[in-house]
């Protein structure tokens, strides 16, 4: 498997992001106020990670700054595009702030295998909804089509 450098694949979840908000890389540079030039290195990973950056750019596209920088973290730029509505990864960091600030010095007496255990079955549970959610969606367009077939059609 082919290694990929953190800039390729900031680049690669930048334009995924922008792309999935049919947004033009002028269109963003202008929302985070920044010429065109400039924009287009930060897209093209022509700089080192810039956090600020990543922050400006989440907000001028309303997408997840959190999930940008783990996309690249664990090597899925999809990520990015995937929470982008959904602000999955910021929701974690807020979670993990709250738990941060309730825990503080308590957060070293837990054991590894506690967390490891907790975490997978918060993301169990994440994709067990969203099996359920699939179905109900299927239910119910399957339920429209019914109700349409079944229904008189318009004119004589």
């Amino acid at each position: 498997m082919e290694t990929r450098r953190d800039n390729d694949l900031l680049s690669q979840a930048l334009k995924l992001v922008r792309r999935h908000r049919g947004m033009t890389a002028a269109d963003v540079a202008s929302a985070m106020r920044m010429a065109l030039r400039t924009y287009e290195r930060f897209e093209a990973g022509g700089s080192r990670l810039n956090i600020d950056y990543v922050h400006r750019f989440a907000n001028a596209t309303d997408s997840d700054p959190y999930a940008i920088i783990l996309a690249v973290a664990i090597g899925s730029p999809e990520l990015a595009r995937r929470c982008a509505d959904n602000k999955l990864v910021t929701t974690l960091v807020i979670g993990a702030r709250r738990f941060d600030q309730a825990m503080g010095d308590r957060i070293h007496q837990l054991e590894a295998r506690s967390v490891i255990l907790s975490v997978c079955a918060m993301f169990d549970e994440l994709a067990t909804h969203s099996d359920e959610q699939q179905q109900a969606d299927q239910w119910l367009k399957r339920g429209v089509s019914d109700l349409s077939s079944v229904r008189p059609k318009p004119g004589r």
